[in-house]
């Protein structure tokens, strides 16, 4: 039986998040979004509530976080190759609010693209188009998962999805510590929301990265 939890998602509103979202509502867990546009989010349930902030304000959403019983990050930058502090400092932002409510657990999403200990990322197109293409984002990705690393007192889990695509949900895909499973090099968001999902009930890779792949 699926334990209910009272979660915090910040950004539904891309593709990742609004799987997630979809897939938190279907097993009637209580469901807390933080929006710029709450608009934008054409969602409606009776286990949602939908609170109109900024994750740069946390007391915009300090009240609600503090009924979660856990964070659940899906920001992100999109396809955007600018310079961005999002992970470094906007979610920086999030663990001082959940060290405020005493909100212990926080499952975020990063990348695997950007590990130079990883077999994967020695891949031509990896190493030569993507990582140059995205390194503003990669760095400060790296930044986040360092903070983390030092932030003993937060139950972390890094999820570390291969390259992201549309599609109907498979149900089978692989998950290793800290590098792509071999072979691997894409999931679908729906299976990404999935395996994310399935850990809000699991103290399994409390303070581990995993990367996840077909």
């Amino acid at each position: 039986m699926i334990k209910k939890i009272n979660t915090f998602l910040f950004e539904a509103t891309g593709g990742t998040g609004k799987e997630i979202l979809i897939k938190l509502l279907e097993q009637k867990h209580q469901v807390f979004v933080l929006a710029r546009n709450p608009e934008t989010l054409n969602i409606t349930d009776d286990n949602l509530k939908i609170i109109k902030g900024s994750i740069y304000n946390p007391e915009t959403y300090q009240n609600e976080l503090s009924k979660c019983d856990l964070v659940i990050s899906a920001l992100g930058t999109g396809t955007s190759r600018k310079p961005t502090e999002i992970y470094s400092k906007g979610v920086q932002q999030v663990i001082t609010a959940m060290r405020k409510a005493n909100v212990k657990r926080l499952i975020t999403l990063t990348a695997g693209a950007f590990d130079p200990t990883d077999p994967a990322t020695r891949n031509f197109i990896v190493k030569y188009i993507v990582q140059p293409l995205f390194k503003n984002i990669y760095s400060d990705m790296q930044k986040w998962e360092t903070i983390l690393e030092n932030s003993e007192e937060i139950d972390w889990t890094i999820i570390r999805p291969s390259r992201l695509l549309n599609g109907k949900e498979k149900g089978k895909y692989r998950v290793q510590l800290d590098h792509c499973p071999k072979g691997g090099s894409k999931i679908n968001l729906s299976d990404l929301a999935d395996f994310i999902v399935k850990q809000i009930n699991s103290d399994k890779y409390i303070h581990q990265k995993v990367a996840i792949a077909y």
